[in-house]
C-alpha cells in the first residue's frame, strides 16, 4: 500500500527547554486516506537521565506526553508513552556521548496546528518541553537523517560518523533517480545522482558519506551543511526537498580552531610551548595536546582531566562576560579570573563625575584584592592595584 501521498518537506529540529536535555525532530505527512500522520524522533543522553539500581542493573524511567493543539491552543489529542531503559555498568550512565533514541509514530487530528512534547524523568524532577509547528507541505519526496542506521534527531555528526540521508518517495512516483547536492553555505561540496530502489512500498535512494576517510583524515570541516535532493524522471525534476545537518570535528582537526585553542593557553603555557603546539601537524595534534596537559592532571585515574576542564570553563566565562567593550579572555579581568577563579565578592562602583567606573574583586581566603578601572567609559576594565590587602 502506498502510504505516502504528500510529505512535509521541512523538518523541525529543536532542543527541549528545561533541565533535561532532549533533542527532537518531527515530520508530518498525509497517509493514503489523506489523514495527517506524525513521525517524531527524539534523543536523550544517558548523562541527562537519572539511573537507579534495580535487580543488578541501572535503570532510567521517563515519560513522554504528546499534545496536539489547534489554532486557539485547545487540546485536540494526547498520547502518553512510558519508557524504561537499563544499563549493566554504572560508568555508562554518565556518558553524554551515548543516548536513548526512538522514533514514535501516530495519527493526529487534521485541525492540529502545533505539537507540544513534554519529557519527564520519573526518578527526578528534571523535564523538558518543546513546542513544534504542524506543517504539511505537498510533495513526493522526504529525507530521513540517519546515523548508524538509526534516526538522528540532533542531525549532528562527528569524526567517526557516516552521514546517511535516505530519500523516500511513494511507490507510485515517477522518479528513476535522485540527485543529491551537498552545500556548505554557497559552496557545493559534493554532487551525486543515484538510482532509486523499490523497498517496502517506497522508492528509496541513499546518500552516504563518511566524515573521515579510511586513514581517519576528515573529508569535511566543522559547520552547517544543507543537502538538496531532487527526484528525477528522465532528467526532469519530479520533486525536490532539502534538509540540514552539522559536522562537529574535534578542535585539533580544524586549523583555525586549533590556533584559537592554543592562543587560549596563554595563562598556563610558555611562549615556546604555544609556538611548538601551533607548528604541530594535524595528525600529531591530539598526542601533543594530551602530553601538554598530562602533568597538570590532578587525578590521572579519571577519564577526564579536571584541570583542563576547569581552565576552559573559565576561558568560556571570560569570553561571555568580558567581551563587551573589553578583550574577552585576553582582558585584565580574565587573567585574574582564569588564574584565581571566581572572586568571593565583587564591589562595582559606577561612573561618577570625579571618578571612573571600577570593580574591586576580593579573594578573602587568598588575602588578595584587585581593582579594575574603566578609564574611558568604554567597558574595558584595566587592572590598577593588584596584590594583597
Amino acid at each position: 500500500m502506498n502510504i505516502i501521498m504528500a510529505v512535509a518537506a521541512v523538518l523541525n529540529m529543536v532542543t527541549g527547554q528545561g533541565n533535561l536535555k532532549v533533542e527532537m525532530d518531527q515530520m508530518v505527512y498525509l497517509d493514503s486516506t489523506q489523514s495527517p500522520y506524525l513521525e517524531l524522533s527524539y534523543e536523550i543522553p544517558y548523562s541527562s537521565l537519572s539511573f537507579v539500581r534495580d535487580s543488578g542493573r541501572f535503570v532510567a524511567r521517563f515519560r513522554l506526553t504528546l499534545e496536539v493543539l489547534d489554532k486557539k491552543q485547545n487540546l485536540l489529542f494526547a498520547e502518553v508513552w512510558e519508557r524504561r531503559h537499563g544499563l549493566n555498568d554504572y560508568p555508562l550512565t554518565q556518558r553524554s556521548d551515548l543516548s536513548f533514541n526512538e522514533l514514535l509514530t501516530t495519527p493526529i487530528p487534521r485541525a492540529g496546528t502545533a505539537l507540544r512534547l513534554t519529557v519527564q524523568d520519573l526518578q527526578s524532577e528534571r523535564q523538558a518541553v518543546a513546542t513544534l509547528p504542524v506543517k504539511i507541505e505537498p510533495g513526493a519526496l522526504r529525507l530521513r537523517v540517519l546515523k548508524s542506521g538509526q534516526i538522528n534527531p540532533g542531525r549532528t555528526y562527528g569524526l567517526n560518523d557516516t552521514i546517511e540521508i535516505r530519500a523516500e518517495a511513494g511507490s507510485g512516483s515517477k522518479g528513476d533517480s535522485v540527485q543529491f547536492v551537498l552545500h556548505k553555505g554557497s559552496r557545493v561540496v559534493q554532487r551525486q545522482t543515484l538510482p532509486v530502489v523499490e523497498s517496502l512500498g517506497l522508492q528509496r535512494a541513499y546518500f552516504v558519506l563518511p566524515v573521515a576517510d579510511s586513514a581517519g583524515i576528515a573529508r569535511l570541516s566543522s559547520g552547517a551543511y544543507t543537502l538538496e535532493a531532487s527526484l528525477l524522471s528522465q532528467e526532469s525534476i519530479f520533486a525536490a526537498t532539502k534538509t540540514d545537518f552539522a559536522v562537529n570535528l574535534p578542535f585539533y582537526y580544524d586549523d583555525s580552531l586549533w590556533a584559537v585553542k592554543v592562543d587560549q593557553l596563554l595563562y598556563i603555557a610558555s611562549y615556546e610551548e604555544m609556538r611548538q603546539l601551533k607548528k604541530t601537524p594535524r595528525g600529531q595534534r591530539l598526542k601533543a595536546w594530551q602530553e601538554f596537559w598530562q602533568d597538570k592532571d590532578p587525578n590521572p585515574s579519571t577519564a577526564v582531566n579536571e584541570k583542563e576542564e576547569e581552565y576552559f570553563e573559565r576561558i568560556a566565562y571570560c569570553e561571555k562576560n568580558f567581551s563587551r567593550g573589553d578583550k574577552g579572555y585576553r582582558s585584565d579581568r580574565a587573567k585574574i579570573y582564569v588564574l584565581y577563579g571566581p572572586p568571593d565578592q565583587i564591589e562595582s562602583q559606577p561612573f561618577n563625575i570625579d571618578r571612573p567606573a571600577q570593580e574591586i574583586w576580593y579573594y578573602y581566603e587568598r588575602n588578595l584584592t584587585f581593582v579594575f578601572v574603566d578609564r574611558f567609559g568604554s567597558g574595558e576594565f584595566v587592572l590598577q592595584t593588584p596584590g594583597r590587602r
